[in-house]
């Protein structure tokens, strides 16, 4: 009865978010300019390009540090980029109302096309913390609200929040199954369709402790016999499940579309662009406008490196955005090459074409910077000539490096604990390996890796060409 009554509650405390983002969508600039001048006290976009330089971490690294340190008790949420191992982004207040004017908008705009989410619980899936981490910062998806909202999200969770604070990361998972697979489940949210599909291997892999640890008969007989994850046990398991939500574009589509075979019979929305740093893009009506009403937004053009607000942008453009928040942030930069596709009444529609100078399999945003890096230090410590750093996709998505000529093979094994080590020291692959969505970094030696290194590019490129040698590129296994 509490869980329906919050539902309905949800769905009418998130209407006024739907109907003002659903008006703002006819007027973008007019939205912009009432962020702007909330967030910065001018209202006119030259004045505030003029008087504020394009920043990025490293411009708020000194103050956020400095914040945290006077003040423990204020929100921080970690994060990881090219520049730094690990980012502390300030979730303040503001910021917060902010993402709900986005989430709200969104959330209610679920509840009218997804009905059936209404039903059951709400697994939401947005934080997780690498385990050494795990002592210093609690990890609670409801933190990203505050209010009334927090209250009443917090009666349709799935999941307990006493299961983030579990001693370690394959404790949580665990309960986390354990409790998508007990509890009427009706909508499924992740960030990566990596980690549902981790979720499930898990329960596979250990099927006979969940099988004790469930009350039904019909899923414990199930789990019993299954050697391996179907859709006709993911019907069974899941009964009530109404709707899927996760990434599907860039790298992660070929793990949207194993999750969609999974679950045939149940709807699949892919989600915008929504970083730590902010919100970019929201899932709306079947399009992904610009989420005008959240922060103001400027983008700047790939091609011609001009930077535009986001009202003026044109179809077709590839872009890179800019977030002023209220998080404190001003003008940030996003590494993240986004198309404009579409509109929504007057809004821009953007897809997400992936990371720029970056590979992000399941989030773990590897730079080639840092290749570039990784790859000197081993040709300085190991004497070998190392060619590239592979992002591989596949069953087990996992990083492969490429490395020139014929040397000692028992070395192999010296060097993957190596890199692997060096990999560990940034919070995204950390996080990655730890929730099992990325396998253990492998090491290649071919004696002609240029050639092998050609093939593996051809699997992502069609012309031979185009080919040069990169430090960190994306392929896939056969």
């Amino acid at each position: 009865m509490i869980r329906t009554i919050s539902h309905q509650l949800i769905k009418w405390y998130s209407k006024k978010n739907y109907e003002q983002f659903s008006e703002s969508l006819k007027n973008p600039k007019k939205a912009q300019i009432a962020v702007l001048s909330n967030l910065t006290g001018i209202s006119d976009y030259k004045d505030f390009k003029n008087h504020f330089p394009v920043t990025t971490y490293t411009d708020w690294k000194e103050s956020v540090e400095k914040r945290r340190a006077e003040k423990p008790q204020e929100h921080f949420v970690p994060t990881s980029g090219s520049t730094h191992a690990i980012k502390w982004i300030p979730y303040t207040k503001k910021f917060k109302d902010e993402l709900w004017k986005a989430s709200g908008a969104w959330i209610h705009d679920l509840y009218l096309r997804f009905p059936d989410i209404a039903k059951g619980t709400h697994y939401w899936s947005l934080s997780w913390i690498p385990e050494d981490l795990r002592k210093e910062h609690r990890s609670n998806d409801l933190d990203f609200f505050g209010g009334l909202e927090k209250y009443l999200l917090e009666q349709t969770m799935t999941v307990d929040e006493s299961v983030a604070e579990l001693p370690t990361l394959k404790e949580s998972m665990r309960e986390n199954a354990v409790s998508l697979i007990e509890k009427d489940v009706t909508l499924i949210s992740v960030w990566s369709p990596t980690f549902l599909l981790e979720l499930l291997d898990l329960v596979i892999a250990d099927k006979y402790f969940f099988a004790d640890r469930i009350l039904d008969f019909r899923k414990k007989e199930a789990l019993k016999y299954a050697d391996k994850v179907s859709p006709e046990l993911c019907k069974i398991l899941f009964p009530k499940l109404a709707l899927i939500s996760a990434w599907a574009t860039s790298s992660s589509e070929y793990y949207a579309q194993k999750v969609k075979h999974l679950f045939p019979h149940i709807p699949f929305e892919a989600k915008g662009l929504w970083a730590t740093e902010g919100v970019v893009t929201i899932p709306f009506q079947g399009k992904f406008p610009l989420a005008v009403n959240s922060h103001f937004y400027e983008f700047e053009d790939v091609e011609t490196k001009e930077i535009h607000p986001g009202w003026a942008l044109k179809k077709g453009m590839k872009v890179t955005p800019l977030l002023t928040t209220g998080s404190l942030f001003f003008r940030y930069r996003l590494n993240d090459l986004l198309l404009v596709n579409d509109f929504f009444d007057q809004t821009p529609c953007l897809t997400f074409l992936g990371r720029i100078g970056e590979t992000d399999l399941v989030g773990e945003k590897i730079s080639s910077d840092l290749a570039q890096k990784l790859l000197s230090n081993i040709t300085n410590k190991y004497e070998i000539s190392p060619l590239s750093l592979l992002a591989v996709e596949g069953h087990k998505p996992h990083y492969r490096l490429l490395v020139d000529g014929l040397g000692k093979l028992e070395r192999l094994d010296e060097i993957s604990g190596f890199l692997e080590k060096e990999l560990l020291g940034h919070f995204h692959y950390k996080l990655a390996r730890e929730l099992g969505q990325l396998g253990h970094v492998q090491v290649e030696m071919k004696e002609d890796a240029y050639q092998a290194y050609v093939k593996y590019r051809e699997k992502m490129i069609a012309l031979k060409g185009n080919i040069k040698v990169e430090p960190l590129v994306r392929t896939r296994d056969d």
